[in-house]
């Protein structure tokens, strides 16, 4: 299917990623917290008349991922790539469902901890560290799993996704959205990418064939691949906004982070950027 999700209504892994996550969590957090509101993944919007605020359209996503899942009280379902937790909580809370997330950072694991407990869901809702490569659960743990913005983040895309299909049970979900490159870059289109890549510590973009391939050899099954990459653009201007009164020294750790979010409008402006949105299913 390669349908719009909107139409249907019905990990974190490596060192890099550990201390992006590690060092930028709280910087993050709260200099876009109150747009946001703990979302730090695109937003939605249905289309170009569609006056929802940032926070309303990260929520969106979230919601769109967790009608995929079609998740239920006593199902149990895996966050691959927690982040500070809100995606979660709010999908344990839609579904009544119990959530495991996993994350690569203890800050992201701390906070979200701290959401739970203030959410009173951390009797359902539990966080751990752990690598999407090597997940802390025994085989066909799962009726559902997610990775929002997750993949970008893994080198070996393949491995994660075999090890997440092993704590699927038959027939359950795995619902993947991500920052795409729809097509090769080449000039400053491809300069822009890089630079990118570079400042959310990806070590490259994932690509439409690259993703299927993956799936295919974690025995997962394609159900749905849309792009709807026009649907998250208005996201990468507006998080330059929220970075834009955040400017740190060339020597602070966070520089080339923030400094980068700078050219995120033009990132996202490049036709040759999507956004995936995919579900698979373990046969």
């Amino acid at each position: 299917m390669t349908n719009d999700p909107s139409a249907h209504r019905t990990a974190p892994s490596s060192p890099d990623a550990d201390r992006l996550h590690d060092e930028h969590t709280e910087t993050v957090d709260g200099a876009v917290g109150a747009d946001v509101d703990g979302n730090i993944h695109v937003g939605y919007w249905d289309s170009a008349a569609d006056d929802r605020s940032l926070n309303q359209a990260t929520d969106r996503l979230t919601d769109l991922v967790a009608e995929r899942l079609a998740a239920a009280p006593g199902h149990r379902l895996l966050d691959v790539g927690c982040g500070t937790g809100r995606p979660a909580l709010r999908i344990a809370r839609a579904t009544g469902a119990q959530v495991s997330g996993v994350s690569v950072s203890d800050q992201d694991i701390e906070l979200a901890r701290t959401r739970a407990e203030a959410a009173a869901l951390a009797d359902r809702v539990d966080f751990r560290y752990a690598d999407a490569r090597a997940l802390p659960f025994a085989a066909e743990s799962f009726d559902g799993a997610w990775a929002i913005e997750s993949m970008m983040h893994i080198g070996d895309r393949t491995a994660a996704l075999t090890e997440i299909a092993r704590t699927l049970r038959p027939g359950s979900p795995l619902v993947i959205t991500d920052v795409l490159v729809r097509s090769p870059v080449t000039g400053e289109a491809a300069e822009i990418v890089r630079r990118t890549s570079r400042a959310f510590q990806s070590p490259a973009l994932p690509e439409p064939e690259e993703l299927r391939t993956a799936l295919d050899r974690a025995g997962l099954e394609v159900v749905e691949f849309t792009d709807i990459g026009e649907h998250v653009r208005r996201t990468y201007q507006a998080f330059a906004d929220a970075f834009a009164d955040v400017a740190p020294s060339a020597d602070d750790p966070h520089y080339e982070f923030f400094n980068s979010t700078r050219s995120l409008p033009l990132f996202g402006a490049l036709p040759q950027v999507g956004y995936v949105f995919l579900v698979a299913r373990r046969p």
